[in-house]
């Protein structure tokens, strides 16, 4: 039976374990071992060489052994397909989702495979997982590893072939801030070379700390049959020393490390302390090819793949226990919010059978944001939101309701590279709107939003009426008075206006002169402190 590599850089699969002893001595890649089981966490201990990748106990938070039938495309729960050109690096295949690119083998392994068609153009597959909350726990660490056969081709017939299997920080799906939001390329290879390169790539780009667009990288390390044959590839974020530090593993053997000591401290954390999503992907061309002696030519073989047998993803340690739980003590506080690190939230009809649910961060950046609903107690849906740069927030639309149906939802976000789960909440589609908070004289709500470290918004929201305009009038710890026309947000049915300058304890005094019926009124005063 073939053995299924799987925990910590080893061959012993959940299988093997029932079939072997809870106490076993291996000998594997030159290497004497020690594998013990308590209460289902794995303990390693490594007595040769103190380089092999190792923690005290490990918890696995993801798996993926690709045991689909032959000819399938793969779990879209688990996994979302990067589908196009122009990926940036001048690599010149069009990603696709079809079968013939992209498929789970039937004998347990996930298969890319880059295809010329007779006019001389590639295609091939590029993978990402759903979730991007794959993160070391402060102070602890966190190991991905995958094991996977490069395609098997070398020499002309491998000119342009570039197999990866790497990250990107979470918030890259917000920003597209490349590199600063970090990617850490754990296997890369190209030409058919039988190496490997590891690379943190992070900070600005062209060069800054980190040297882009090549990044601080490994170089070519050599990987014998790593076109022949599977080999395990590895990489731990340890925040569990000081100064933090990335290792790359090959087979178990440490080959590559940076240090948080190599680049700026605010470098280090933008591009490393946080939450990942996992990439597989076999490009054809581009810049990391050419620089070995070029892309693809009319020598170069169509139909070589890029084989996994399997991926995952653990923690260890740190003030997470090396989980990601799910706080009840630091969850931010549900709507109505306007100050603090919390979140706004709430549900809208958009159309005759639609209505957007929508979560907005309050003066902070959301990794992802998960929609959980049901409507009219049907059965459940989990949706990644996408984020809408025009209204600040995360948005979803649902369709094919009718009049009373009640939806029921909650939130899964990340934040600070944590998860969090927010309250529950219904809406009932096609009854009266959502009523604004707070309301004075039930004509209109108004509040000021913390939206940056020195930023506030103020906004001002009708309450079933149209302004003309609204003005505010406002002082910063008793300065002078600014008096600024305010603009118009479609995507928040309310006015905005952000101001900058202010302090964390300076107090903004304010109010409002809008235009209703053709009549122009002022408002009361209100009064805000920046936390």
């Amino acid at each position: 039976m073939r053995l299924r590599k799987h925990t910590d850089n080893n061959d012993i699969s959940s299988t093997n374990q029932q079939k072997y002893p809870l106490f076993r001595k291996v000998s594997l890649l030159g290497m004497s071992a020690l594998f013990i089981i308590f209460s289902g966490v794995l303990t390693f201990v490594s007595f040769n060489n103190p380089q092999k990748a190792h923690a005290a106990t490990w918890t696995q938070i993801f798996n993926e052994d690709f045991n689909g039938a032959g000819g399938t495309g793969l779990n879209t729960a688990n996994w979302k397909y990067d589908t196009g050109t122009g990926w940036g690096t001048g690599e010149i295949e069009n990603m696709t989702n079809s079968t013939a690119n992209v498929q789970q083998d039937g004998s347990g392994h996930l298969k890319i495979t880059a295809l010329r068609d007779g006019s001389g153009n590639w295609t091939s597959g590029r993978i990402e997982t759903q979730r991007a909350d794959f993160a070391a726990p402060v102070g602890g660490q966190l190991q991905v590893t995958a094991t996977v056969q490069q395609p098997n081709v070398t020499g002309a017939a491998a000119a342009g072939y570039w197999p990866a299997f790497w990250m990107l920080g979470s918030q890259f799906r917000v920003d597209g801030n490349w590199p600063n939001d970090g990617e850490i390329d754990i296997l890369e290879d190209i030409n058919g070379l039988s190496s490997v390169f590891g690379t943190l790539h992070c900070g600005v780009d062209p060069g800054g700390p980190c040297n882009e667009t090549t990044g601080i990288g490994s170089g070519q390390h050599a990987c014998g049959g790593c076109q022949t044959s599977f080999h395990t590839y590895s990489v731990i974020v340890d925040r569990s020393v000081s100064p933090e530090q990335i290792r790359w593993y090959l087979d178990g053997a440490n080959y590559f490390t940076v240090s948080a000591n190599q680049v700026p401290a605010a470098t280090w954390a933008a591009a490393v302390d946080h939450g990942f999503f996992i990439i597989f992907d076999l490009a054809m061309g581009g810049g990391f090819p050419n620089a070995f002696g070029g892309g693809p030519t009319a020598a170069t073989q169509s139909g070589a793949s890029m084989l996994v047998d399997n991926v995952q993803a653990y923690t260890s340690g740190g003030s997470t226990g090396g989980t990601t739980p799910t706080p009840t003590t630091t969850v931010p506080t549900p709507t109505p919010t306007s100050t603090g690190s919390g979140f706004s939230q709430g549900a809208s009809s958009t159309g005759a059978n639609q209505a957007q649910l929508w979560f907005k961060p309050n003066g902070w950046t959301a990794g992802y944001v998960i929609a959980h609903y049901t409507v009219a107690g049907g059965g459940q849906q989990n949706i990644n939101m996408s984020y809408n740069s025009g209204t600040s927030r995360w948005e979803y639309s649902i369709g094919g309701l009718n009049t009373g149906n009640v939806i029921s939802y909650s939130f899964t976000y990340q934040q600070n590279g944590l998860q969090y789960d927010s309250g529950s909440y219904n809406y009932t589609f096609g009854g009266s709107a959502p009523t604004p908070t707070p309301i004075p004289n039930g004509s209109f709500g108004q509040g000021v939003n913390n939206t940056g470290g020195n930023q506030a918004q103020f906004w001002f929201q009708p309450s079933g009426w149209t302004a003309g305009y609204v003005i505010v009038h406002y002082t910063v710890n008793g300065a002078n008075q600014q008096n600024i026309t305010m603009s118009y947000n479609g995507g928040n049915s309310r006015w905005e206006y952000t101001a900058g300058g202010i302090s964390a304890g300076n107090t903004a005094n304010y109010s409002f002169t809008y235009q209703r019926g053709g009549l122009q009124y002022d408002s009361g005063s209100y009064s805000w402190t920046h936390p």
